[in-house]
């Protein structure tokens, strides 16, 4: 690994983030020594000419001009476009630097120094905004949490760098050098902004969301925003920054008052400032991301103003402390403050902004950084100007306003995981299952003077669940009986065989469907048995059940299982290489980050859990950070780690070795992968996995008990892959088969069985499937489903397959040989090998517009309408790729009608 990786490994940084986190951090840095080097002009003037007063009215001043400018970025943003916004900024802050050169040159006076002041606010407000705005819309909230405390440490070196010059400034001639360093850090700003144009979309863009279901006033949006989580950071921003001015100034003063040589003056604060921004760089790099990741947004958040409560309190003991303690205590607090704002609140106050859609976000940053902050440093400007000059009058209302600050804050997090779950909640309506309805005499008039049907009767019902033919009357009788049929559904759950899937699949449904306590605890019971195809079916029908507290302690140690379970999967696919093994184990992970989500909702608020759910698997990555974002703040801190692992990109292996140091203890039953595979078999994992895992089975490691429980399974798959290990087995280790043999003597009849009927086997079927184009994005482990529904068709040359009229409800594909489609005598398209016809009677049976007929010896499979709903009642996934064929279809058929445009 080179020293670069190394180091963006050590601060978060993805290898795909590299070159847009150094863009920024450039970007920032030529702006901190642009910002830090004006800043030095302007406070080396007032401090020279009665700061006392000078101080507070270049507050006044500043806030009023920042103002001004807030409401002109604000107005050029929302008409221009980011992009040519953040272009014309830095050109305008160009412009002002050759206007604030010639104040330093040729002006003195107190006038002076307040106007450099308000210009110096002017361009941090302006560069800040710009700054920000465009890291807005190119970062999204994850990566805020990553990457912000990294990019903004970029100005942290060159205010460094700026305050150590204060230091070395003796004379006005040495300022305006200062300037024109500014001028020229400037220029590279405008050119680095040019080139993150080049490289990213900076545009202004968010998906459409539903209408807020709590919401600001309409009179007051233009100024506090359209979300309450707007309003409270905007005005806990007001409150800060008007504390910020106090204790700067303050502390400006009381070392004007200690020091009265000015370059002592200088010297002093350069040196404090220096420290600061060191500090400050130090904790954004190393420390601000590791805290959001342990503690959340919360704390960090909170760190400044308590931090600052506390400060405030220890003023008491000011008069042990004596005038240099004083100065000692005032810059401590100076130091503190700037550092705490600087390297936690800054960053993670920004982070807050990133759910909110993006119109919203930069209108958001507009509002706390153009007006509430101006607004705050009007205010602290009032405040030192009206009440009294002694410091424990300054000490006192800062100490009020910090305790409001911390109040609106803590606020500010429950409006941050309100806006999460609108950003993630649907566009249209609420996003909410539909209520069950069970249709029992007691709550269904209707059914009041309906016979109470005896045990039998319910028993024949719930077998009536087997059949095809009579399982959806079944069905319907079974809900319409409700509690009453609920002994004999709970009885079927609880001695259901491992081959029972489908009808516990509809038997978990109804009970899901008539939330009563007893169901409820035969579901829990479901979803604790070792076949985890049941706890899928558990936990679908339990989303229907209000969660029960008692029931927490089971769900976490099923929790615990899944997540064990993860973590030997990754370490199986880590071992197993780019082979079809490997992508088997990754379908296999994708089901059990499905029962997590399962899981979670029995743990936690549901409707959260499932909108987030819904949209990790977004193609946006908005709506993906969303959705992280508020499963971190959701969840407990190990299990988001480890199902954030499981959602991310990344290798196996880096997934691994994080699911590692969060499970410790070795996962030793995949350290042999097939034979583990084998050993747990179809309770844990789909046919085609336990199939893979048995043809790759080491002769070595192969022994008859293994394979014995394969040979009797359900599925076509798992039984021919079990008797093929057997033949190699055999083959390769001939006197360990003579001994199988000996204690077994059916095994060779067996073997001379499957030779005898093997026609096409069962693998072969998964292999025609995946050729063949409404199949091909499906995933192998999908598609063995659909192997014993495959029935073969033999048909003669110039055999009729169906003829124009017949009600169609099949779906057939070549295997060898062609079929043409007829009107008539015209033909109208021929089929060959791999292609698939009769795919829309498969979701509607309709009379076939056309006739279908063999042009040479051909074998086909047919896929029936009645036996695809079951598959697809189990495997969703196979209607997703149908449906998504099919409007391909449909789109390309449009275009082809429409003609070239």
């Amino acid at each position: 690994m080179t020293f670069l990786a190394r180091w963006q490994q050590l601060l978060g940084i993805r290898p795909e983030e590299g070159r847009s986190v150094g863009l920024f951090f450039l970007h920032n840095f030529l702006l901190g020594i642009g910002t830090i080097l004006v800043y030095v002009a302007a406070n080396v003037i007032l401090l020279e000419n009665h700061p006392e007063t000078s101080l507070p009215l270049a507050y006044a001043a500043s806030a009023l001009a920042m103002l001004g400018a807030g409401q002109v970025y604000a107005h050029y943003e929302h008409h221009l476009g980011l992009q040519k916004v953040a272009v014309r900024v830095l050109l305008a802050v160009v412009v002002l630097m050759a206007v604030i050169g010639v104040l330093v040159a040729f002006g003195e006076s107190v006038a002076a120094a307040v106007a450099i002041m308000a210009g110096y606010r002017v361009i941090y407000l302006l560069t800040n905004l710009e700054f920000w705005g465009v890291s807005a819309v190119v970062f999204d909230v994850r990566q805020g949490r990553r990457l912000f405390s990294v990019i903004s440490s970029g100005d942290m070196p060159a205010k460094a760098l700026g305050a150590v010059l204060a230091v070395l400034v003796h004379h006005h001639a040495e300022l305006l050098w200062l300037l024109l360093l500014a001028f020229g850090a400037y220029v590279g700003a405008l050119l680095v902004v040019q080139a993150t144009g080049r490289s990213h979309q900076v545009e202004v863009r968010s998906a459409a969301r539903a209408a807020r279901a709590e919401t600001v006033a309409t009179p007051l949006r233009r100024w506090l925003g359209s979300s309450r989580l707007v309003g409270a950071m905007c005005l806990s921003m007001l409150l800060l920054a008007a504390v910020t001015t106090g204790i700067e100034y303050v502390f400006f003063i009381n070392v004007k008052e200690q020091f009265h040589d000015q370059a002592q003056v200088m010297r002093y604060v350069g040196t404090v400032l220096a420290l600061t921004y060191l500090v400050a760089m130090l904790l954004k790099l190393a420390v601000t991301g590791r805290a959001l990741d342990r503690l959340g947004p919360r704390p960090v958040l909170l760190a400044l103003p308590l931090v600052l409560l506390a400060g405030f309190a220890l003023f008491g003991v000011r008069n042990e402390l004596g005038q240099s303690g004083l100065l000692l205590y005032l810059c401590g607090l100076f130091l503190v403050q700037e550092v705490l704002r600087r390297a936690f609140f800054d960053p993670v106050f920004l982070v807050l902004f990133q759910p909110l859609p993006a119109p919203e976000r930069l209108q958001a940053h507009t509002l706390a950084k153009g007006v509430y902050e101006p607004l705050g440093l009007g205010l602290g400007a009032l405040l030192l100007l009206a009440l009294p000059a002694g410091l424990g009058w300054q000490i006192g209302w800062m100490l009020l306003l910090i305790a409001g600050a911390a109040l609106l804050l803590y606020r500010t997090y429950g409006h941050y995981l309100a806006e999460l779950s609108h950003a993630v909640g649907r566009r249209f309506g609420e996003a909410s299952l539909p209520e069950p309805d069970p249709l029992t005499a007691a709550n269904n008039p209707a059914d009041q003077n309906r016979p109470a049907a005896n045990e039998a009767e319910v028993a024949a019902l719930v077998a009536a669940l087997a059949n095809k033919k009579s399982r959806a009357a079944a069905t319907t009788q079974l809900l319409a009986l409700g509690k009453m049929a609920l002994p004999a559904l709970c009885a079927s759950l609880q001695s259901a065989g491992a081959a029972e899937g489908a009808v516990v699949r509809r038997v978990a449904y109804i009970c899901g469907q008539l939330p009563t306590p007893k169901s409820r605890l035969a579901l829990v019971q479901l979803a604790r048995r070792p076949e985890l195809a049941y706890r899928e079916a558990a936990l679908r029908a339990l989303r229907y059940h209000s969660a029960s507290p008692t029931d927490a302690p089971v769900f976490r140690e099923l929790l615990g299982q899944e997540l064990r379970l993860a973590q030997q999967l990754l370490h199986g696919q880590a071992s197993s290489g780019a082979g079809p093994l490997h992508h088997a184990l990754g379908y296999e992970l994708k089901r059990l980050e499905q029962r997590l989500f399962g899981l979670l909702q029995q743990l936690y608020p549901p409707q959260p859990i499932r909108d987030a759910q819904r949209h990790v698997a977004q193609a946006t990555r908005e709506r993906q950070a969303n959705a992280l974002e508020i499963l971190d703040n959701l969840i407990d801190r190990p299990t988001y780690q480890a199902l954030q692992t499981l959602l991310e990109l990344g290798s196996p292996a880096a997934k691994a070795a994080r699911f590692d140091r969060l499970l410790p203890g070795a996962p030793a039953a995949f350290a042999r992968l097939p034979e583990a595979v084998a050993e747990r078999g179809e309770t844990t994992f789909t046919d085609w996995t336990v199939s893979l895992a048995l043809r790759q089975l080491p002769p070595a490691r192969t022994h008859l008990a293994l394979l014995q429980p394969h040979m009797a399974s359900a599925s076509q798959l798992v039984r021919e892959a079990a008797l093929a290990a057997l033949e190699y087995w055999a083959a390769t280790r001939p006197a360990d088969y003579q001994a199988a043999l000996t204690e077994n003597p059916d095994l060779a009849a067996l073997l001379m069985h499957h030779a005898a009927t093997a026609h096409i086997s069962a693998a072969d079927r998964v292999a025609v499937l995946q050729r063949t184009a409404l199949f091909a994005a499906t995933p192998p482990n999908v598609l063995s489903a659909i192997v014993p529904i495959m029935q073969e068709v033999d048909l003669k040359a110039d055999e009729q397959l169906f003829a124009q009229g017949d009600l169609g409800n099949s779906l057939f594909i070549v295997y060898e040989g062609q079929v043409g489609i007829f009107t008539g005598t015209r033909q109208l398209a021929t089929f060959g090998p791999g292609d698939f016809f009769g795919e829309l009677a498969l979701l509607d049976a309709e009379p076939r517009s056309a006739t279908a007929r063999a042009l040479a010896p051909t074998l086909a499979f047919r896929l029936d309408q009645e036996d695809f709903y079951d598959v697809m009642e189990e495997r969703p996934e196979v209607l997703r790729n149908i449906l998504r064929v099919l409007c391909q279809r449909l789109r390309r058929q449009n275009e082809a009608s429409r003609g070239p445009v």
